[in-house]
């Protein structure tokens, strides 16, 4: 009992758990709201598609994999303007104090927003 009690095992049992908890919010609800974020920034213009956010071992940063742009079809399009894709394979965003987005409502909506625009920035989409 002691053993388990320890400070060597209780300090990684509780950095695991917030490292475990960081990614499982990232991958699902910051994910769905960066989508509806960028949607909304684009004017519901482009649709937002993100495989996977991965946060990094040191809380300093995130990485964002094959995110996939789409512009959407809309009646009247030019037929090669419906079928546009643009994919990027990674981004790495540094990002201090990312576990502070379980904690606070402000550092969500200002995190989404700002991650938004370099996702925007990257392609060249920003209007």
């Amino acid at each position: 009992m002691a053993f388990v009690l320890s400070p060597g095992v209780l300090f990684p049992a509780g950095y695991l758990f917030l490292y475990l908890s960081t990614n499982i919010y990232l991958n699902a609800g910051f994910k769905t709201n960066l989508s509806k974020s960028v949607e909304r920034a684009t004017g519901n213009t482009w649709k937002t598609s993100i495989t996977s956010i991965k946060s990094g071992w040191g809380f300093d940063s995130m990485t964002l994999n094959h995110v996939e742009l789409t512009k959407a079809t809309k009646q009247g399009n030019r037929p090669d303007d419906e079928n546009r894709t643009i994919t990027i394979n990674t981004i790495e965003i540094p990002f201090p104090d990312l576990q502070k987005l379980l904690f606070s409502s402000t550092e969500r909506r200002a995190s989404t927003n700002a991650v938004c625009e370099i996702i925007l920035a990257e392609k060249g989409l920003n209007q």
